[in-house]
């Protein structure tokens, strides 16, 4: 198995699980606010510590590939102690300021079992490298074992209690122990395959790095997580924002498996570009050929199966995960990576300052319109944003034409049928 696949697999089980987990809660006997508190935990871990676990995800490829063998060594335990440092600060950030950070991040004045969740963020959140220091050493096989794991313990612990009858509060302390034992198995794996240096100067170079990637995923999930915001700030329902969440959230096939060949194409763009780019071309193209049917289908199907999968008080959740696939036509689109490819990450983050004005503008417009839906609308418009302004930077600035690395034809013709299905079934 190629590492490409492994980590293709790895997103799908991440995001197999968030789902399994979401219709378990659903078909529990939890309530519909008791749902949607523990949503706004996942918001909270989210907003808090999204930015700059993905930023330093991010740089980790490109990093390593510049690093000689022996730095290459020093730089897994370095890394695990950056990851671990800034778990740490956020961890004592949100404990301490719990009065301050709930109500701001909110809107609401407390919730249930958040001193648990901060202690599993600390544990959980220095775990995050291990498929990158797999993906890194070529080891295909280790990275699907650890998502095997981490993912169906995940679900088990959550699930397991509930179902038994403990409560919520006991699938909390299940997570923080899972969170303990990913932190110890990532300590154990830096160390088993590197040394237990101190390098300033491998940390430096890291941060520097990474810094612009992580500003530019400060701008990018912050147009995601805004909507749950204002969708809060809005309604200040519990109710309301459980359907909104579990409405507002992209087909999970095709966020992973995208977001997997983005990472995993940088390595061949930068060792071989043009051929890379030919490479992404055919890569993204069977993409096109898996995930555009089953999104056609999916909108066909939502309808009746939000009511049966999740329960019927999901029902309006339905329209709005309806409006959310239809990213997937931006969503296969990796301009992305061959900026990053070419060593020019300042670039994405000025695009996405201007996406992030975009999101902001539409999404105070489009509430006010069109409620929750208007709220995915423009998601969906300010994603475009990104992906339209990185294709015209790459033609202007490198004079690389997009049918370089996209199959248009095949391309425009599933966003025909896409967009075909969409208003058939919304008619």
């Amino acid at each position: 198995m190629s590492t490409t696949r492994a980590l293709q697999l790895f997103q799908l089980l991440r995001q197999g699980a968030v789902l399994l987990i979401s219709i378990l809660l659903a078909k529990s006997s939890l309530s519909t606010a008791e749902i949607g508190a523990y949503e706004m935990l996942l918001y909270i871990g989210t907003i808090t510590s999204f930015f700059w676990v993905n930023g330093l995800l991010q740089a980790m490829p490109p990093v390593y590939g510049k690093l000689n063998e022996e730095d290459r060594q020093d730089f897994f335990y370095n890394n695990f102690l950056v990851f671990s440092a800034l778990a740490a600060i956020l961890f004592l950030i949100l404990f301490i300021g719990k009065p301050l950070m709930i109500p701001l991040l909110t809107g609401f004045p407390t919730l249930p079992n958040y001193d648990l969740f901060c202690l599993y963020l600390l544990l959980n959140l220095p775990a995050f490298p291990v498929e990158y220091v797999y993906l890194l050493r070529k080891r295909a096989w280790s990275i699907v074992w650890w998502g095997v794991f981490s993912f169906g313990a995940q679900i088990l612990v959550l699930a397991a209690p509930l179902w038994l009858g403990y409560g919520i509060r006991a699938s909390f302390w299940g997570l923080v122990v899972l969170g303990a034992v990913r932190w110890l198995w990532t300590a154990g794996l830096v160390l088993s395959i590197g040394r237990a240096v101190w390098r300033p100067d491998i940390i430096r170079l890291y941060l520097a790095f990474a810094s612009p990637l992580v500003l530019n995923v400060v701008i990018s999930n912050f147009i995601l997580l805004f909507d749950n915001w204002l969708v809060g700030w809005w309604y200040r329902d519990e109710a309301v924002f459980a359907v909104f969440r579990y409405g507002a959230r992209e087909f999970p096939l095709a966020q992973a498996l995208a977001t997997a060949l983005g990472v995993a194409i940088i390595p061949r763009l930068s060792e071989a570009f043009h051929p890379g780019l030919d490479d992404l071309r055919n890569m993204s193209r069977k993409l096109f050929h898996l995930l555009f049917p089953l999104t056609i289908a999916l909108l066909f199907l939502t309808k009746p199966l939000f009511p049966l999968v999740f329960n019927p008080d999901f029902a309006a959740s339905a329209p709005l995960f309806n409006i959310y696939l239809l990213m997937v036509a931006s969503r296969v689109l990796l301009p992305n990576s061959i900026v990053l490819a070419k060593g020019e990450p300042r670039i994405i983050f000025l695009v996405g300052l201007t996406e992030l004005a975009t999101k902001i503008i539409l999404g105070f417009v489009f509430i006010h319109f069109w409620g929750l839906a208007g709220v995915a609308w423009s998601a969906v418009l300010s994603f475009w944003v990104e992906k339209i302004l990185l294709i015209i930077y790459l033609q202007k600035r490198h004079k690389i034409a997009i049918k370089q690395w996209l199959d248009l034809k095949w391309y425009g013709l599933y966003c025909i049928l896409l967009l075909v299905a969409f208003l058939w079934t919304n008619a």
